[in-house]
């Protein structure tokens, strides 16, 4: 603190999402914008490295639609950051969960909007949304993987919140409420 150095860092590698969330913050417009390359997310840890950065979450609108998230992570890793993943869950397959097993970030956090699929899905707007996320949950969790949860408090959800605690807390997973309104970039 007293060196002026950045301790975190919110690396945000994608406007892009599979979902549609009520609660986002980022347009529909920018969801088409040019992403930094492989390379150029490179050089930017090895600068943060090189400043003593310690901890990096990596985000986005969503982190997984990239190709290249796993090879990002790894690089991220070898250069001695302590990781946090933060993630809508839904495109988390078995080959992905086991590279997050063999990883072992600090963390990955999954947004959880609702228990029931009728809360869960009029948050993401999209069908089945509900199940892949808690496919992608129970896949994590039997893999040993770090979980934690975050819930947007909207009036969609607002009745489930206990339920979505209760859910975290059989798993032995932090959970934190995101009751922050950001405006929206448009």
């Amino acid at each position: 603190k007293t060196k002026g150095f950045p301790l975190r860092i919110m690396f945000e590698l994608t406007y892009r999402c599979n979902f549609r969330c009520k609660h986002c913050y980022v347009p529909q417009s920018y969801r088409k914008k040019r992403e930094l390359k492989t390379k150029e997310i490179f050089s930017i840890l090895d600068e943060l490295k090189d400043i003593s950065c310690f901890y990096l979450g990596f985000t986005g609108a969503e982190p997984f639609v990239r190709k290249d998230i796993i090879e990002i992570l790894w690089y991220a890793k070898k250069k001695g950051f302590e990781l946090i993943i933060y993630s809508n869950g839904s495109l988390i397959n078995r080959k992905i969960a086991q590279e997050l097993q063999r990883l072992r970030p600090n963390k990955v956090d999954i947004t959880i909007p609702g228990m029931s699929k009728a809360a869960f899905e009029a948050v993401t707007g999209v069908a089945g949304s509900r199940g892949r996320v808690f496919k992608t949950i129970n896949l994590l969790y039997k893999s040993g993987v770090n979980l934690g949860f975050k819930t947007c408090v909207l009036k969609e959800n607002k009745s489930e919140i206990t339920d979505i605690q209760d859910f975290a807390a059989s798993l032995c997973a932090l959970h934190r409420l995101d009751d922050m309104l950001s405006p929206r970039l448009n």
